[in-house]
Order: structure tokens, then C-alpha cells, then sequence
């Protein structure tokens, strides 16, 4: 039963991580500059699931489209900063990340 649960909750999990990968690399952006293998490298030892690098990439290629993140050529290769809108996201993350805290914190007290 216990295996059961462990699988279950690890397919949700990846299921999860692939409807929120934008934010999840978003996030992984804010601090600096990172390239795909990095990113995905990061997103393994973060939420401990594999992913797919192909989900990584897809995500970065939807991402600058939609102007959040940049590529930028360098020697390490293709290297992915926020943008200025891509900031902007991650700082209203941010906010909401710390009203959901303070609203659980009510809700457990």
C-alpha cells in the first residue's frame, strides 16, 4: 500500500511540476543567470523528480516568447536571464507565495 501511495504521489507530483514549470523556472531564474541543463539540473535536486529536458526547453522556448526570459550567447552556451516582465512575475510570486503562508498560518492556529 505504501508503495502505492509513494507512486501515486510521485505521478501527481511530476503531473504538478509540468502544469507549473513556468513558474518552477521562473523561480530558478531569480538569483541569476542559468542554462537549460542547469535549470533542469537545479529542478531535479529542488523538487527531487525527473524532468524531461525536453519539457525544460519547451518551457524556456514558450517563456521568451512571451518576453519573461532571455537568451543570451555565452561560453558556457545558451544561457537564460529574467527579463524586466519576467521580474515583475517572479516579484508577484513572491507576494503571493507569502499570503498563502500567512493564510494557512491562520487556518493551522
Amino acid at each position: 500500500m505504501a508503495q502505492i501511495l509513494q507512486f501515486q504521489f510521485g505521478a501527481v507530483h511530476k503531473r504538478l511540476f509540468i502544469a507549473l514549470s513556468d513558474l518552477a523556472i521562473l523561480i530558478a531564474l531569480k538569483n541569476h543567470a542559468m542554462t537549460g541543463y542547469q535549470i533542469n539540473n537545479y529542478l531535479v535536486k529542488k523538487l527531487r523528480i525527473i524532468v524531461s529536458p525536453t519539457t525544460v526547453y519547451s518551457a524556456l522556448a514558450s517563456m521568451e516568447r512571451k518576453g519573461w526570459i532571455k537568451c543570451i550567447k555565452s561560453r558556457q552556451g545558451r544561457v537564460y536571464v529574467l527579463t524586466e516582465e519576467g521580474r515583475k512575475i517572479v516579484e508577484i510570486i513572491d507576494k503571493i507565495i507569502e499570503e498563502s503562508k500567512r493564510f494557512i498560518e491562520k487556518l493551522l492556529t
